[in-house]
């Protein structure tokens, strides 16, 4: 099969399988996890901060944007995801729509990445078996049907690993620039897949040995992708003091970092990342290549990026499947090599044929993602009901999914959201870490809420009512001060947290303008005005 003709093939068949995945996809605000409301509302920060341009004071400026819009995180993460969402909602408007294509697209990227990674060891055939392995991989596809970081981080991660098989493969220097610039623009997306930079610096140190210090361009590539990381790693030092909790220890582990359990742990998640058939064909795969190791040029290079990887994740004190997708790569490859290597051609083919068709249905049909809808309906009341320049308490476990579907109404940019758990609560990322209760009265909390302009609330039933300050909320919600308005059920797939959203009035002296009132935001160790 011709070059050209291959990339062709390799593309069409990518777009539409990725077709049939973001038709799949959540959208219309319908959020689940945490994070990816929060990266949307983070990309609708760039594009306002690009129209407002205030140049002087961008810290101040992302303050009392996250002052209107609480579940703001923009300083927390990376933000190369953010700067090239924002052109698109610049061009196309606020969605969760244009969010997520701005993903597909880099997922496109990651397929093609995968495709021509696998071309330098593989026949065409073969290499888009595993481009449409790794794209339809149930912990990768989960992950890239939302507007989340792994996939994109995973694009320019993969397309770095090409350009340094590239310089390995010719000895041209220009490719390792490339190579280290493009993980420069993972880590700025993702900064946990900087581990590949060790991976790459054990294969390097193997095949040149001692002759790898005296060369001039390492020391400068070194050096340049240093720098290139200073904003990232000084903005991480700064505000993502959750991230380096994670890193250090966390209250609520999955299992302590030194125990046979947290060193296990990441080898358990494997079955349902990958899905048996394509699992067992990797550990074959695996037995395979460890036998003939000593002529597979790419033996060295997979053996220490997962082997370098493993060791990384897991000495991270938070566990999450997600985090070691990054892991994936090595085993999918030795899975599609072994049915090559083994099978003749058109056994192996067929064998391929199975093994992708088996994952995509494991992801399609028992992977799907989760859903939580009626977010967007809530908001809709909320937008025909408030008064102009008004605030809207919200209290409930989704606030981002809230957040982030107000701020998407362009005709109503003008409305500002209070947190419950911000007024009521003292708390740092999430509940697990620790929660203090403040102690504002019913009456205290009803004047607050007078004083802050709040005319509606927007109530998940039942939240966290186990705490006291939560259960003093709820029953000044269902006080004369308070009339509700509307219920609206909030249908999953899943068991979510909620059922259905209450909207109330508040019949209270609403005063017009919010009088000064101060946020802590434990998760950095500031205090900024919330109007």
């Amino acid at each position: 099969m011709k070059r050209r003709s291959s990339w062709w093939l390799a593309s069409a068949v990518l777009v539409a399988v990725l077709a049939l995945l973001y038709w799949q996809s959540p959208r219309g605000g319908a959020f689940w996890w945490s994070d990816a409301a929060r990266h949307a509302l983070n990309s609708a920060f760039v594009t306002d901060l690009l129209r407002d341009r205030p140049w002087q004071d961008p810290v101040g400026y992302a303050y009392h944007y996250y002052a209107q819009y609480p579940a703001l995180t923009i300083l927390f993460y990376p933000p190369l995801l953010y700067a090239l969402t924002a052109p698109f909602y610049l061009l196309f408007g606020v969605s969760h729509e244009v969010a997520l294509l701005v993903v597909f697209l880099h997922y496109f990227a990651f397929g093609l990445g995968c495709w021509r990674l696998a071309r330098c060891w593989l026949a065409p055939l073969p290499a888009l078996a595993f481009a449409l392995l790794m794209v339809l991989m149930p912990e990768i596809a989960l992950w890239g049907r939302q507007v989340m970081t792994e996939v994109p981080a995973y694009a320019f991660l993969v397309w770095s690993l090409v350009a340094f098989v590239e310089h390995r493969r010719s000895g041209r220097i220009g490719w390792l620039y490339l190579s280290a610039a493009l993980l420069v623009l993972a880590m700025n997306t993702k900064l946990t897949v900087g581990f590949v930079g060790l991976v790459y610096l054990a294969v390097l140190a193997r095949d040149q040995g001692l002759g790898l210090l005296r060369r001039g361009h390492h020391w400068a590539i070194a050096a340049l992708t240093l720098a290139a990381l200073v904003p990232v790693v000084l903005m991480t030092l700064k505000f993502g003091q959750a991230n380096l909790q994670s890193v250090a220890g966390v209250a609520d582990a999955v299992a302590p970092r030194w125990s046979v359990q947290g060193w296990l742990w990441y080898l358990r998640q494997l079955p349902s990342q990958m899905g048996w058939p394509l699992l067992a064909a990797a550990l074959w795969g695996v037995w395979r290549a460890w036998r003939q190791r000593a002529a597979l040029p790419w033996w060295g290079l997979w053996l220490s990026w997962f082997v370098l990887g493993y060791v990384f994740f897991s000495l991270i004190d938070l566990k999450e499947a997600r985090h070691s997708v990054f892991l994936l790569l090595p085993l999918a490859f030795v899975a599609v090599w072994a049915v090559q290597d083994a099978l003749p051609a058109l056994s192996g083919q067929a064998a391929l044929l199975a093994l992708v068709l088996s994952t995509g249905a494991i992801t399609l049909w028992w992977r799907p993602v989760p859903y939580v809808d009626g977010y967007a309906r809530v908001v809709d009341q909320i937008a025909r009901l408030a008064p102009r320049h008004s605030v809207v308490l919200f209290s409930g476990y989704r606030d981002g999914s809230f957040i982030f579907n107000l701020r998407a109404r362009e005709d109503r940019r003008d409305l500002s959201v209070l947190r419950a758990d911000k007024i009521l609560l003292r708390l740092s990322v999430r509940r697990e870490l620790g929660v203090e209760e403040k102690s504002l009265s019913e009456a205290e909390l009803g004047q607050l809420l007078n004083d802050q302009g709040v005319h509606y609330v927007v109530m998940q039933p039942g939240f966290w009512t186990d705490l006291e300050a939560m259960r003093r909320f709820e029953h000044l919600m269902a006080s004369p001060q308070f009339e509700e308005v509307a219920r609206i059920p909030t249908p999953a797939n899943h068991h979510a947290h909620e059922t259905e959203l209450v909207i109330l009035r508040n019949k209270g002296p609403v005063n017009p303008t919010p009088k000064p009132l101060n946020i802590e935001l434990k998760m950095i160790g500031r205090t900024i005005p919330a109007n």
